[in-house]
């Protein structure tokens, strides 16, 4: 009996939120993710309505299983949470329990609690390069938390950059390659990657690029970023040479010969001033982060996926999708060594891409994890609850 009750209340709910949706949705929800409008609607728009609409993205998991008896969790209102809405499981009688999950249980927004809209509306206002000041004003939150996600959305773009780094260049073609090492981490308790390096190669006149993480610069580490993401006949130019002393080694030769690539010294005139008016527009681009130390890294990852994504909606739809990447739905409860394993490491395409950021995950810990403390001044998530 206990159990009919309970499928009939599911379905009663289900049907009720499926209707309400629908109807919200043909008058209200843009499908365009890279208008700032779709964010304001939903801002505006119903709870449920929200949670549906991060259901059909892959932002939140459209089901939860009660980790009691393994049956489905019903999604009800609650007005304690900033959600409104619980993911409940309760059985009265014969294995009585009642369970509950918050709706971001292992989504990307579990460890914030600022409201899902506002979040959401941050990103697409940093997409569009909305000055911090206006960020604050428009969604009532504190300079340590604005400050805090944006450090997060630029390590989501270094992590993009080095998960997306194809091979670039080929005959004829001039690449430019930029070093820095990298620095610290404000989502991870100022954890810093000592040693470790960020090789930025750059194809003049496109928006190609490759990032590379490795964890020392020694000559024969350079050669093997060379050859994994240039292709052969690339004439390329680097303030490496120098530091490095190496456009006589014996290798460099090896690449000249066999790959046909040719490595240019930018202090000859040809090249000095094209290479020094790549970095001044770097520069220029970053001149509001020269205080900044040990986060070179990022700033250039985000200058850099800004100019491979020039509009708002691809912007949008790259964070998204990488953040989907690195935060895979969980649908019912795991043990936590599971999750320390498999939860929160970026799916890339080939192993050498999972190499390269598991290798820097190493030492600078999860990436893509929130600080809790940034974000006091917002409605705090209810606990997960078992009885």
């Amino acid at each position: 009996m206990a159990k009919r009750e309970r499928e009939e209340e599911k379905m009663a709910k289900e049907t009720g939120r499926e209707n309400d949706y629908s109807s919200a949705r043909k008058t209200v929800i843009s499908d365009n993710i890279g208008s700032v409008e779709t964010y304001y609607q939903l801002k505006t728009a119903d709870a449920k309505v929200v949670l549906q609409w991060c259901m059909d993205q892959g932002l939140i998991a459209s089901g939860y299983q009660c980790p009691k008896c393994k049956q489905p969790m019903v999604l009800t209102p609650r007005a304690d949470n900033c959600d409104k809405f619980t993911w409940v499981c309760r059985i009265r009688g014969q294995n009585a329990h009642h369970v509950k999950r918050s709706v971001r249980t292992g989504s990307w927004f579990e460890r914030s609690r600022l409201p899902i809209p506002t979040i959401l509306l941050f990103l697409i206002y940093w997409c569009l390069e909305m000055k911090t000041k206006f960020i604050l004003e428009q969604l009532d939150i504190t300079n340590k938390t604005a400050i805090d996600w944006t450090s997060f959305c630029r390590e989501v773009c270094l992590d993009i950059l080095i998960c997306q780094s194809d091979k670039i260049g080929g005959p004829g073609v001039v690449v430019e390659i930029y070093e820095s090492q990298c620095g610290e981490r404000k989502f991870h308790q100022g954890k810093k990657a000592v040693g470790e390096w960020i090789f930025c190669g750059v194809e003049r006149g496109t928006t190609n690029c490759f990032f590379a993480v490795v964890e020392n610069r020694t000559s024969e580490v350079l050669l093997s970023v060379i050859e994994k993401h240039i292709l052969p006949g690339t004439t390329i130019i680097s303030d490496c040479w120098k530091s490095y002393d190496c456009l006589f080694d014996e290798s460099f030769k090896h690449l000249t010969v066999n790959l046909s690539m040719h490595f240019v010294d930018p202090n000859t005139a040809t090249h000095k001033s094209s290479i020094e008016g790549m970095w001044s527009n770097i520069k220029r681009n970053l001149q509001s982060t020269n205080h900044v130390q040990g986060q070179f890294d990022s700033y250039l990852a985000a200058y850099m996926w800004r100019r491979k994504n020039s509009s708002a909606e691809s912007r949008m739809r790259s964070l998204i999708e990488i953040i989907k990447e690195g935060y895979p739905l969980r649908t019912k409860d795991v043990l936590s060594s599971s999750r320390k394993k498999n939860g929160k490491q970026l799916n890339c395409s080939t192993n050498s891409k999972q190499d390269a950021l598991s290798s820097l995950r190493k030492k600078n810990g999860k990436r893509l994890k929130c600080s809790r403390n940034a974000e006091q001044d917002a409605p705090s998530l209810s606990r997960e609850e078992d009885s």
